[in-house]
């Protein structure tokens, strides 16, 4: 084990083999500014990209509370509300594969001003309540947007001392923005006609983010990333997806990721569908769920990281599966939404971990290609999951989530075993 040295800053990345600074390695370079403006810069770069995170969270979790008020103002049935999740599926797609390629032409502060406009775009169509097709196409974009500034977000705060940590922050505040989002549309939808009026909070969002990663990132912006000396975008690419590793935790957040948002996004329809709940009050069991999990990424991210991450991620699962099956075979509105609570709960540290799993197994010239495609493809079950989800219930019903949602926290069990071993750390 490679022994611990002392660190210059709580900002400094001690990894094996080379040093590589993760402002330089990730972003073009600092060089010229003193040790404590680069620390203040890289603290400014924390808080934007937890901000846009935040507006992830925000985005994500909005659809799901808002399903039942677009299927009767657009007069359409779940098969087409599930159209939306395909084409930010999309979005998220096209991001995985050519976020390596803009970020070595334009560096990581260009693609996540790319993706911070792209979402801004997004709710300037959302925000009228133009006609279904355009409605639905919006989605792409903000599939895209947050494509490109999660895979920013992860592989550069992956790169940093105790990142384990700052993953866990940085999905908390996820996991905020998702708690808040349910609260705000049910409460905006029930209350007045205007649903739609919803989108002007992610707007002012939106703009605001925008403006925060432009001057945090502002002396590397639309810079070639440095990392072009140690390969082409392609070879870098290649590498990357010539790891077993990389294609099993990849999948692994594909299906965590689709079993998180299909939970937070289906649990009000089917209560309402299922359970018989009243909309008005079934719409803020999501944000029990999303207020779990931003909980437990706070409070389990040390508690999983020193009793072992192979070990305690396993556990997790075995838990989770327990709450869903709670939830599936226990027909109660309030035993329903304290199990999904839970269950939000008990799977929130997958995603933070396995990003720093990821990084421990991987080289580091490897880190951004990995994290930036594992993380986009992860995501793109976000979008995935709850389309298929949608697709099916249109014809079977709602009640399809649990078995769905079961077959995900089980296959998510499979893979997690094919993750090799990890090196126990030293702290």
């Amino acid at each position: 084990m490679q022994e611990e040295r002392p660190r210059g800053s709580l900002l400094d990345e001690p990894r094996a083999g080379p040093r590589i600074d993760p402002v330089d390695f990730a972003e073009g370079t600092d060089r010229g500014v003193s040790s404590r403006e680069r620390d203040r810069l890289q603290i400014w770069k924390l808080v934007a990209l937890n901000f846009a995170t935040f507006l992830a969270g925000l985005n994500d979790a909005a659809t799901g509370a808002l399903i039942p008020y677009i299927r009767s103002s657009y007069d359409v049935g779940l098969l087409f509300v599930a159209l939306v999740y395909l084409l930010n599926f999309g979005g998220w797609m096209v991001a995985a594969f050519t976020n390596v390629y803009i970020t070595a032409r334009a560096g990581v502060g260009g693609v996540l001003c790319v993706g911070a406009a792209a979402t801004l775009l997004a709710y300037c169509l959302d925000v009228w309540r133009p006609p279904f097709p355009l409605f639905a196409a919006s989605y792409f974009f903000s599939g895209l947007g947050i494509a490109y500034m999660d895979a920013q977000a992860n592989s550069h705060v992956a790169g940093l001392d105790n990142a384990h940590r700052w993953l866990g922050v940085l999905h908390c505040v996820y996991g905020v923005g998702a708690l808040v989002s349910p609260l705000a549309a049910t409460a905006l939808a029930t209350k007045t006609p205007y649903w739609h009026y919803y989108y002007l909070v992610l707007l002012g969002a939106a703009v605001a983010n925008l403006a925060l990663l432009t001057w945090s990132f502002r002396q590397t912006l639309f810079s070639a990333d440095a990392g072009t000396s140690r390969g082409s975008p392609g070879r870098r690419l290649q590498d990357a997806l010539s790891q077993k590793t990389v294609w099993v935790l990849s999948l692994f957040f594909f299906l965590y990721v689709g079993a998180e948002v299909t939970a937070g996004g289906w649990v009000v329809e089917f209560l309402i569908s299922v359970r018989k709940g009243s909309p008005s009050r079934v719409g803020y069991v999501a944000s029990g769920f999303w207020g779990g999990l931003a909980l437990g990424r706070l409070v389990l991210a040390d508690i999983t990281h020193r009793l072992g991450d192979k070990r305690m991620i396993s556990i997790y699962i075995v838990v989770g599966l327990g709450m869903q099956l709670l939830f599936w075979f226990v027909p109660n509105v309030v035993a329903n939404a304290v199990a999904v609570s839970l269950l939000g709960f008990i799977i929130a540290p997958f995603f933070p971990v396995g990003i720093s799993v990821l990084t421990r197994l991987l080289p580091a010239d490897l880190h951004v290609a990995s994290v930036g495609f594992s993380s986009t493809i992860g995501q793109a079950g976000s979008a995935a999951f709850p389309f298929l989800t949608g697709a099916i219930a249109s014809k079977a019903g709602v009640m399809v989530l649990q078995p769905v949602m079961v077959s995900l926290l089980g296959g998510m069990l499979l893979l997690w075993c094919l993750v090799p071993k990890i090196r126990k750390p030293t702290d």
